[in-house]
């Protein structure tokens, strides 16, 4: 029932509201993919580092998964949060031939955050490319990065590190699937292989114009090192000298697993396709 009351000559108006209203609830689980960005160019055939974030924290029971192209079953990412192995606030993923490989074109990545309260998705476009082409000249369709709810995967929500004009199907320079951007050629030198527990590391990644060989000074490297058995991560970055190195050192811990540990190095340079390039060595007992 609705009264209201209409006094002139300022007009002022009095209303009483009855009924049932509910205020929408904040969202309070979500995922974010922050790596590949939507529109970025990746070169098929090679393995692709995936990262991101989500809302996991230590109240919370949370977990992130990958799928590619809607290919099944969604594989387990790592967590990387700096509470441990199941701190999945950051969160990374090696889409490998071990479970699919990416496609020329058009090609879609979604996480998934699990949490027993409703299950979030965030998904990004990708474009595959032949690492062998010079110019990359590939168009599909752009469709903005989305983050779903688990009853209606036409709604899009939004975490709160997401600013809401990203949420645009128009193309912009960022997220634009055409560019004209130069390949890099990145090598991995690794030091000791295999190494023993406890024992130092130096690994050197080199990167160069693909076409002329060419070293690249000052492109930046973000990169992981993931353990054998999955049970430790461990973070680096560096740029490259004007010779196009960058030189990483580190001691294996002495309680580790043994195994094969992976080298994932995104690099980035100025008129240049951003890259992620893999490199492994064996860890022995002590």
């Amino acid at each position: 029932m609705t009264v209201v009351f209409l006094i002139c000559s300022n007009c002022v108006a009095y209303g009483q509201l009855t009924g049932n209203f509910t205020t929408q609830p904040a969202l309070s689980n979500w995922v974010k993919i922050d790596s590949p960005i939507e529109g970025q160019q990746v070169p098929v055939g090679e393995d692709l580092l995936i990262s991101g974030i989500s809302s996991d924290d230590t109240s919370k029971d949370c977990s992130v998964s990958v799928i590619a192209n809607n290919i099944k079953p969604y594989q387990n990412a790592l967590a990387s949060g700096v509470l441990g192995t199941n701190d999945y606030s950051k969160w990374i993923y090696t889409l490998s031939s071990n479970y699919t490989e990416l496609k020329e074109g058009s090609n879609r990545i979604t996480a998934k955050l699990s949490c027993p309260e409703p299950t979030r998705w965030y998904s990004v476009n990708v474009i595959g490319f032949q690492s062998g082409q010079s110019n990359v000249n590939i168009s599909s369709s752009t469709s903005a990065p989305s983050v779903l709810n688990a009853t209606n995967d036409s709604t899009i929500m939004l975490p709160p590190s997401i600013p809401s004009d990203q949420l645009t199907t128009s193309p912009s320079s960022e997220t634009s699937p055409v560019s004209t951007g130069k390949l890099m050629s990145i090598a991995f030198d690794v030091l000791n292989n295999p190494v023993s527990r406890g024992n130092d590391q130096n690994v050197t990644i080199s990167v160069s114009d693909a076409a002329s060989n060419k070293q690249i000074a000052n492109a930046t490297i973000t990169g992981v090192l993931l353990y054998p058995g999955g049970n430790y991560v461990k973070e680096f970055a560096g740029t490259t000298g004007d010779d196009g190195r960058f030189v990483y050192h580190w001691t294996i811990g002495e309680d580790g697993d043994i195994g094969e540990l992976t080298i994932q190095a995104k690099v980035e340079a100025l008129d240049y396709e951003p890259q992620v390039s893999t490199s492994t060595f064996q860890i022995t007992e002590d």
